[in-house]
């Protein structure tokens, strides 16, 4: 039974090699006239003396749900620093708004959508030192649009009526916060 199955397999594997390629023998890397079929009895193997090339099957698409980014370029290094002005400079009255602060911080931003900015704003730290104040986008520019690289945004804060009397002249203490908030600009 086993004789006649090996001549079975000999007699299709001589089929399957009758279209062979010419090539080195990948068993023993010898070219040469020995292109038949090698058949290990021990171990009941048939050997080719030809390499099997891939072909191409199918080929299936991939694609991608692109979610929405926006991203601030080093968010954690800002800082406003309230520095005194003339009150002139922020459209108050030496009168009765002085003494009057002000500083501005340039902030890069990019997006894959446009987007609108805003900002909200929130005392901390001693909260008695500030008493009017304002956050606002210098020259009212708070929008950016898709793709166009980073974009800088100037973010300014102005103060007025500072009551001094709460803190020590020459320590840089905290007195609030400002929160950059994006929706889409639709």
């Amino acid at each position: 039974m086993l004789k006649r199955t090996l001549i079975a397999i000999t007699v299709v594997a001589l089929l399957a090699t009758s279209a062979q390629a010419l090539g080195p023998d990948p068993h023993t890397g010898k070219m040469g006239n020995d292109t038949g079929i090698k058949i290990d009895k021990m171990n009941m193997n048939i050997y080719w003396p030809f390499e099997y090339k891939s072909l191409d099957l199918c080929t299936i698409p991939v694609f991608m749900d692109v979610g929405v980014m926006v991203q601030v370029e080093k968010c954690n290094e800002r800082k406003i620093i309230l520095k005194q002005v003339e009150c002139g400079d922020i459209g108050k009255n030496t009168q009765g708004d002085w003494p009057c602060y002000k500083d501005c911080e340039d902030v890069k931003i990019r997006s894959n959508i446009n987007v609108v900015l805003g900002l909200t704003k929130a005392k901390k730290g001693n909260t008695n030192v500030l008493d009017q104040w304002n956050a606002y986008f210098k020259d009212g520019v708070n929008t950016v649009d898709a793709l166009s690289g980073w974009k800088t945004i100037t973010v300014c804060v102005d103060a007025w009526k500072a009551k001094l009397f709460e803190a020590a002249p020459g320590d840089k203490i905290e007195v609030g916060e400002v929160t950059i908030t994006v929706k889409p600009n639709v």
